[in-house]
């Protein structure tokens, strides 16, 4: 092996620099690796088949959740965003269509429904025809509000992508970079979007707990709701098609002749494509409690209305909502333990008495049967400490409301009275520099050694780099001079022969 690099004039000390520069980069592509339950197959909107096991609830014994056919799954209160049920819901998933709730939400908060959309070549060339679409062509124009009803009922492929460029006003990419920012924004930590309509995409990826969260900022626009609990709609003729185009609503929860029709069910959408199974988004509103309920990786498009309405039986029947907080006494400890919060994140000292609030109109969602000894509560105390100067209060973190180990829901904590102040000799530098006890901290700047470190590392590769090639092109050279002297030397020889022969 030795002989086989020197041949090729690489010396052997280059591998542990080529397996550093490999593991390196190998590392930086794993961050972004999808999971790896992954599969690159299918076409959008269609039901499965394979159903292997059935739902089952449990009328008979009160607080007994159902078993369920869905491997991933999750009932989240709309108003307050507290958990009422969860099955394996921060796991990754493909979402397949309900990825269009996120595109029709960053229509309503950028768009009127005035506007028109003209179909680009690729929206109608970039999408499987086989998949869902509403028989558009290239430039055909129809107005938004016509193609959130083609989004929102049809699933219509080719208009998501004409609303993500409508929107994004450039490039399909440039809509994907929105629709991650905008999960981002709204607490979503497992989602990564590579299109506006769920089409597979081994990156394209996103868990039951995000899409909750997607769907109930979508809830928050009146277009939201009128628009998802229509049940057929009528697209107008366009420039280059004369006749109408009925459209119909897919999500049997609302077709009052359906079998999984239910009667509190206020809109939805359907999903389907291979590689995710089946999937379904759906909210429904009993008296004052509005439920958003979300199943993903399904064997069965019947196996998702049966998971869902077994769901909303069981919370519908087993929860209750409570103002639980509304008394909530903070301790000694948790007062001096969010001082010392502050105190870290903005490099001061501080011996003022602080108050600790929260909401105290919050509502909770208590479920009749929990067993109160599994009911606990955490504060979590934030690093990043932000100031509302209008208010003259910090928020030092959240009160966690958890059963049997399992978060449901968090509460904001703010602070009040917060000032920093100069204390004996012991006072930091950081300290000294506060002007009066009335002045507020500026906040220090930590971030940067993120970013500094994998520079860092790939300035060292890089010098390593140059070393290692100076000495190759050094040995290199050696090794030429070397083969010029063996040839002068072998000339010499055969000459110095010559003589002798001739004598």
């Amino acid at each position: 092996m030795k002989a086989f690099f020197k041949k090729r004039g690489k010396p052997l000390s280059c591998i542990p620099f080529l397996c550093a520069a490999i593991l390196f980069f190998v590392s930086v592509a794993c961050m972004n690796t999808p999971p790896v339950y992954a599969e690159n197959a299918g076409t959008d909107e269609e039901t499965s088949t394979e159903e292997y096991i059935v739902t089952t609830e449990y009328p008979d014994e009160p607080g007994r959740e159902p078993d369920l056919v869905s491997n991933s799954a999750i009932v989240m209160d709309a108003k307050t965003g507290q958990i009422l049920y969860q099955k394996d819901a921060y796991a990754r998933k493909y979402p397949a269509s309900i990825t269009k709730i996120m595109t029709c939400l960053l229509a309503l908060e950028n768009c009127k429904m005035d506007e028109t959309l003209t179909m680009s070549y690729d929206a109608i060339w970039g999408i499987d025809r086989g998949s869902n679409h509403i028989a558009l062509d290239v430039d055909e124009q129809i107005s938004m509000e016509s193609g959130l009803y083609a989004l929102m009922l049809e699933s219509a492929n080719e208009v998501a992508w004409a609303i993500g460029e409508h929107v994004a006003g450039g490039s399909i990419e440039d809509f994907a970079d929105m629709m991650n920012t905008r999960a981002s924004e709204l607490g979503c930590m497992d989602t990564h979007f590579t299109n506006a309509n769920g089409l597979p995409d081994d990156h394209h990826y996103t868990t039951c707990y995000d899409m909750a969260l997607i769907t109930r900022a979508a809830l928050q626009y009146k277009a939201f709701h009128t628009i998802t609990s229509t049940i057929n709609y009528t697209v107008p003729p366009t420039n280059l098609c004369d006749e109408e185009r009925p459209l119909w609503h897919h999500c049997k929860m609302i077709q009052p002749g359906s079998t999984y029709y239910y009667e509190y069910c206020e809109g939805g959408k359907t999903g389907y494509t291979t590689a995710a199974k089946n999937t379904l988004v759906t909210w429904c509103k009993k008296d004052d409690l509005e439920l958003i309920c979300v199943v993903m990786d399904c064997s069965g498009g019947s196996a998702t209305y049966t998971d869902s309405l077994a769901l909303y039986h069981y919370c519908y029947a087993n929860f209750e909502r409570t103002t639980a907080f509304s008394d909530y006494v903070f301790t000694e400890t948790d007062i001096a333990q969010a001082r010392a919060a502050i105190d870290q994140c903005y490099g001061t000292v501080s011996e003022t008495e602080i108050a600790l609030h929260i909401d105290t109109d919050d509502f909770l969602d208590q479920n009749k049967y929990w067993d109160e000894r599994l009911l606990t509560t955490d504060i979590q105390y934030n690093t990043d400490i932000p100031y509302d100067e209008a208010t003259d209060t910090y928020q030092v973190g959240k009160l966690v409301y958890s059963y049997d180990g399992n978060a449901l829901i968090s509460f904001d904590i703010t602070a009040t009275g917060y000032t920093a102040s100069a204390v004996s000799d012991q006072n930091t530098e950081a300290a000294k520099e506060t002007a009066s006890p009335t002045q507020k901290p500026e906040k220090r700047q930590n971030g940067i050694w993120k970013l500094l470190i994998p520079v860092m590392i790939l300035i060292i590769l890089v010098i390593l780099f140059i070393i290692l090639k100076i000495r190759v092109d050094h040995q290199r050279k050696l090794q030429r001079l070397r083969s010029a002297a063996r040839r002068q030397a072998l000339e010499k020889q055969r000459v110095s022969e010559l003589e002798t022969d001739e004598l």
